[in-house]
């Protein structure tokens, strides 16, 4: 009896480190056990990319097992136990163990008979109660173990590999021996893996980057292109329509953020055969077509998305836009990616006044230069009548007169934090006089545009009376007074000489 105790505790071993340390999964045993049910306990544990442990001993029984509880997957075990019996014929055990797995990959073949489906909740649990250890004809049951639904808030880009357990299944003593007592409560420690998806402002090292507030952002005018990258990550059952029934990226900018049209790629998938794009509202989502061999070819690997984007013309110069995406599978809440870096403009207005009046002036033209007066800027105009920068040119010709409203307004936005000067071209009538080059310097500072107002005055010529007009007879009437005043002096000085 002992040698036979020994021949079975020796199998079990065995059979018990195929299950739990490699793919191949199971256990047997001899033909005396009088247990008839057994429960199995799934334990669900997630890593990240990269920290999934290649190899750790799965002794049956609980173990603290790493990685961090996952819930929302959904496990179903199946009754393989005819086929085993079928493969190991011509086989060993191992061998038909590693068929029926490979049978499983993506979907449950279908020799497999379901017996029960349970979702992870709590600390990632899900138990299988009652499985019986025997069938009705004496033979041991061999149960398969299947992720069929992972969890629609986390991409699993890895999920466990199919768990064949032959029954029964012995405990393991201190030294990680077997005993002679059948484990009625097993404890199994599936391993998935999941990675971050990512989105990078690919060009942000072009742009000075700017801390307001304790807020770093690139400083970027509306003249510039900025150039995007998503790194998403497909999940692994992609391919399994009772599992993921649609995939979607959105792109969603803030209001001063806007595609540049024609811009987005999508990995090497072709539009209209692997995916479809809806724009809207400046940004775009993209929903794969899960019937595309390209796209079941992506299951656990990574899709890049690249595309432009600009600042709008009616950007906020005091607002800071971000641009955030997500990824959404099957029609859930979505998954928040981490946005990049948030980028910001800025602008300045300015009054045209009259020097002594205070009155303001229409139709005054200026250009905007830079700092040093070697750039000129060209501006386009927006639905609230402010100038847009578009970009640098080098003479002022070239570039574009901004011109006071009926208000004496003009409004100037989408510039970087600097110096700037505003020259005058034209004043609103020849009664002025025109401001000399670099008269006018103001600073542009993102977050101050609303408060900025700086009075640009033009003084009046001096008036004088036309000839012919009105002012004619004032000149005469003094003239005249002062000529008889002469007369009637000189005309008492003779008299007094005389005496």
């Amino acid at each position: 009896m002992k040698k036979k105790s020994l021949l079975q505790a020796v199998i079990a071993v065995l059979t018990l480190l195929a299950v739990f340390v490699v793919p191949v999964k199971a256990v047997f045993a001899a033909d005396d056990i009088t247990t008839e049910n057994v429960n199995v306990t799934i334990n669900k544990r997630i890593w990240d990319e990269g920290k999934t442990p290649s190899d750790i001993q799965n002794t049956g029984e609980t173990m603290d097992f790493g990685g961090d509880p996952l819930n929302g997957s959904e496990f179903t075990v199946y009754n393989v136990t005819e086929k085993y019996y079928e493969l190991i014929q011509n086989s060993d055990q191992k061998t038909a163990i590693a068929a029926i797995q490979a049978d499983a990959e993506a979907v449950a073949p279908a020799y497999a008979t379901k017996v029960a489906a349970q979702v992870t909740a709590g600390q990632g649990q899900a138990t299988f109660g009652n499985l019986p250890v025997k069938n009705d004809a004496g033979q041991y049951n061999v149960y398969l173990f299947i992720e069929t639904k992972t969890p629609d808030n986390i991409t699993v880009t890895k999920r466990s590999v199919p768990i064949v357990l032959a029954m029964p299944i012995y405990k393991l003593d201190a030294n990680q021996n077997p005993t002679d007592v059948i484990n009625s409560d097993i404890q199994l420690y599936p391993k998935n893996e999941t990675a971050e998806d990512t989105k990078e402002f690919s060009n942000a090292g072009d742009f000075s980057n700017v801390t307001i507030d304790g807020q770093e952002f690139a400083n970027v005018t509306t003249g510039d292109t900025l150039n995007y990258k998503l790194t998403v990550n497909i999940p692994a059952n992609i391919g399994d329509a009772n599992a993921v029934q649609s995939f979607k990226v959105h792109d969603k900018p803030s209001d001063g953020l806007a595609l540049v049209d024609g811009t987005v790629k999508v990995g090497d998938l072709v539009e209209g055969t692997d995916y479809t794009i809806i724009y809207a509202n400046g940004g775009f989502t993209v929903e794969l077509n899960l019937t595309s061999d390209k796209v079941k070819a992506l299951a656990g690997q990574k899709l890049q998305l690249t595309y432009d984007m600009k600042l709008t013309a009616e950007v906020d110069p005091d607002q800071l836009q971000n641009n955030k995406a997500s990824v959404q599978i099957n029609n859930t809440p979505e998954q928040e990616i981490t946005p990049p870096k948030p980028v910001g403009t800025g602008g300045y207005q300015f009054v045209k006044k009259d020097a002594q009046t205070g009155k303001t002036l229409k139709g005054a033209e200026f250009v905007v230069a830079n700092s040093d007066q070697s750039k000129f800027a060209v501006f386009t105009t927006n639905a609230n009548n402010e100038y847009v920068f578009s970009k640098w040119v080098d003479t002022k010709d070239a570039a574009t007169k901004v011109v006071s409203d009926d208000n004496g307004s003009i409004k100037v936005i989408g510039l970087v934090n600097g110096s700037y000067v505003l020259n005058e071209t034209k004043t609103p009538s020849d009664d002025y006089v025109i401001l000399k080059d670099g008269t006018i310097e103001f600073t542009v500072e993102h977050g101050k545009y609303a408060t900025s107002e700086l009075e640009v005055k033009n003084t009046p010529k001096g008036l004088l009376p036309s000839t012919g007009g009105s002012g004619i007879y004032a000149f005469l009437i003094i003239g005249a007074g002062m000529m008889v005043g002469a007369y009637i002096w000189f005309k008492k000085s003779r008299e007094q000489a005389e005496v």
